[in-house]
């Protein structure tokens, strides 16, 4: 279980430093990017073929605010100037989505009036006051980012009767000055490092949708909150004045009654252009869609009118036309996008005819390049467009309550060079097609190696888990045998744990050792007591010695010969003339060779209670002259001059006997000077201090027996001495009666 779990850890280890050595130049290069801005829509509907949803530029210094719509054809920007309105009509300066006076401006560059050369092809043109001027995106205190000298034209004509805002990146070049080219409002973004790269991601809105839907335009990537996401994507034309071309490879009606129907006898290629509300369609395609809707053609107008009794019975019919796109007319990958019948229910005024009234956008193409799919189809369409990387992309849009923005940033192109619309299909194949791929690739490796790990994680868990449950399962199972065993007298339970095997303590009869009868009394005692221990079961015996196989020390045998200590031999007393206090010692004095007392019968210590002392050994180690470890009863007394000599310094009984010595007897004998070291009574011993002068007698010319005084056991003037004290005056006297042996 171990080891898999470790292969595993190790297994998502090394993909996460793969994926994270991989995407560390993608990631640091992210890092250094900006964000994508969303230019926010006004909230107005604006224009004569609409309601269409508009955006507010800020144009000039001081800047004004105007509403243009958005253009994907253009790359300029276009306003109205107050030439194209009547002084005092000031609703048509609103109608129009208010006017730029360049003449108030104070950075207005004058370049000269030029043509509208854009939907010429459409037969739509005009004149425009093409100059330089400071150009913001977003209402003033928005935040939205301001450009110094961008291209703008003032327009007067009404074939454009709302300003343009232009998103394609295509510099723009003056005739009149040469060698003059003037970067597009995108591609100055990109260079000013406002946007990561040079595309953008549009829907027109709805407002037949929910609360009507206002329009969305992202500069430097798209809003995924807006679409439906799909993997195909579509290459731009060889034609860079129309390069948005897509394969309309069929387009279906369907009542609400189930009711189909093909709109599109054969496919066509069709131009995306926001810069115009209708779509243009070959005249047989036209001819199905009055069959499917029925509707009437206005020649004069060249519109579909709709009355009001066609308009409600097209509501309750309900239907709906879906457009199949493709790469190419045939073939390849499609991408369905339907459009309600809402959508293109729709309201023509003054200037496009004089009386508002509903119509059908749809419009009868001349040729081939008329085709396109104007503003109306990009109410249900999102389209994102990347010119670095020449593609672009078309998805459903996505309409949802309470839905929050959320902008992905489309990452500049890998090549140094910024590139612009050049319309090859061959050069655009070096890069990705799939503009939304590149981001969205990203968010699901992400989402992937964070799902992997939360899955690692939640199976490690798991068997952790299981295997908590196997071992209490185990232990369960191990109680219950032993419970079982123990019911059945198998097992007797004096020792370990549930789980583990139980064992008494093992005696053994090899060994018997004779418990000493004091310890024994005590033992049955306790036991007679009550206290028992856990330990202490049955007749424990034990052995205090070995068995007699050697010298004992200390312990005290009552079969064996009493061996003593040797004690101090007699010392000779100075010789003094006949005074009071030497006669008053002399029925004291008895000499060494008299027959010493009989010993004291010997008693084994054994046999004392508990804590005290038998008087035969307390006797012997008196006699001895060395005082007692045990009785603390005894004072310890210095004797002076005078009542030493009248202290016990009579030799034992024991003299003469030897014995083994002590390690106090060889350490003090290790040195000669000893005793003179260590003894604190050697100065009284031998020594006339203190005497007066008619007492101190010389030394003798020859050896003396000293006198020593003999006194009774039971004397009170016994002192204690030290078993130094004892061990030094036992060697000075064995010096001694080597002496007297020489001189004799």
């Amino acid at each position: 279980m171990r080891s898999s779990t470790t292969s595993a850890a190790l297994f998502w280890l090394q993909l996460f430093v793969i994926v994270k050595l991989g995407s560390a130049s993608l990631l640091q290069r992210a890092a250094a990017l900006p964000t994508p801005i969303s230019f926010p829509p006004a909230q107005n509907w604006d224009g004569p073929d609409g309601p269409w949803s508009t955006f507010t530029l800020r144009v000039g210094t001081p800047a004004q605010d105007v509403r243009v719509l958005i253009s994907t054809a253009s790359q300029d920007t276009w306003v109205v100037t107050p030439d194209g309105c009547e002084v005092s009509d000031t609703s048509c300066q609103d109608e129009r989505g208010a006017v730029f006076n360049y003449n108030t401006s104070s950075t207005w560059q004058k370049q000269g009036t030029y043509e509208l050369f854009y939907e010429k092809n459409l037969g739509l043109n005009g004149n425009g006051l093409w100059g330089n001027d400071t150009l913001g995106i977003g209402v003033q205190g928005s935040g939205g980012p301001t450009l110094n000298n961008q291209v703008i034209a003032g327009i007067v004509t009404d074939n454009f009767y709302i300003g343009m805002f232009g998103v394609n990146p295509k510099p723009t070049n003056y005739t009149s000055i040469e060698g003059v080219r003037q970067d597009s409002y995108m591609t100055s973004l990109k260079k000013q490092k406002f946007i990561p790269s040079i595309s953008f991601g549009y829907t027109a809105g709805a407002p037949y949708r929910q609360k009507k839907v206002l329009g969305s335009l992202t500069l430097g990537g798209y809003d995924v909150s807006r679409l439906v996401p799909n993997p195909h994507s579509f290459t731009f034309a060889p034609d860079n004045s129309r390069d948005l071309v897509v394969g309309i490879q069929s387009i279906t009606f369907e009542a609400q009654n189930g009711t189909t129907s093909n709109l599109l006898p054969f496919g066509i290629l069709a131009y995306i252009d926001s810069t115009i509300p209708y779509i243009y369609l070959p005249l047989e395609a036209c001819k199905a869609f009055e069959e499917a809707f029925d509707l009437k053609y206005n020649a004069t107008t060249q519109l579909y009118p709709v009355s009001d009794s066609q308009h409600a019975d097209l509501i309750a019919q309900n239907a709906s036309v879906t457009f199949t796109l493709g790469d190419d007319v045939k073939g390849g990958d499609t991408v369905n996008i339907t459009l309600p019948y809402n959508s293109f229910d729709l309201t023509a005024t003054f200037p496009v005819v004089d009386d508002s009234t509903r119509y059908f956008p749809l419009k009868r193409a001349a040729n081939e390049s008329q085709y396109t799919l104007g503003r109306t189809f990009l109410q249900e369409a999102y389209l994102t467009v990347d010119y670095e990387r020449s593609n672009f992309s078309v998805s459903q849009c996505l309409f949802q309550d309470g839905s929050q923005q959320k902008l992905i940033g489309i990452p500049p192109a890998p090549s140094s060079n910024t590139t612009t619309s050049t319309g090859s299909k061959e050069s655009s194949s070096n890069h990705s097609t799939v503009v939304i791929g590149t981001a969205a690739g990203v968010s699901v490796l992400a989402v992937t190696v964070a799902a992997s790990v939360v899955s690692f994680f939640m199976i490690k868990k798991r068997r952790a888990r299981r295997k908590e449950e196997k071992a209490k399962a185990d232990l369960a199972k191990a109680e219950e045998e032993a419970a079982e065993r123990v019911r059945l007298g198998f097992d007797k339970a004096e020792l370990g744990t549930a789980d583990q095997g139980r064992y008494e303590m093992g005696g053994s009869n090899t060994f018997g050792h004779q418990l000493p009868p004091l310890a024994k009394e005590k033992a049955d005692f306790f036991h007679d007591r009550g206290d028992q221990h856990e330990l202490l079961a049955g007749t424990v015996e034990f052995s205090e010695l070995p068995d007699q196989k050697g010298s004992v020390y200390e312990m005290y045998d009552a079969s064996s010969t009493p061996v003593e200590l040797p004690a101090d031999m007699p010392r000779e007393l100075p010789a003094a003339f006949p005074s009071r206090r030497s006669s008053a010692m002399t029925p004291s004095i008895r000499s060494a060779h008299q027959t010493p007392p009989p010993k004291s019968p010997a008693t084994s210590p054994f046999n004392d209670p508990p804590g005290h002392l038998s008087p035969s050994r307390s006797e012997s180690r008196r006699s001895s002259g060395q005082p007692s470890p045990i009785d603390r009863q005894m004072r310890r007394t210095i004797p002076n001059r005078s009542s030493t000599l009248n202290s016990t310094l009579s030799a034992p009984s024991s003299v003469g006997q030897s014995g083994p010595s002590s390690p106090t007897d060889r350490s003090m004998n290790a040195s000669p000077r000893s005793d003179e070291l260590l003894s604190p009574i050697s100065p009284i011993l031998g020594s006339e201090e203190g005497l007066s002068p008619t007492e101190r007698t010389p030394s003798p010319s020859s050896p003396q027996n000293p006198p020593i005084p003999n006194l009774s056991p039971g004397g009170s003037s016994r002192s204690r001495r030290s078993p130094h004290i004892a061990a030094l005056r036992s060697e000075d006297s064995r010096r001694r009666e080597r002496r007297r042996r020489n001189e004799t």
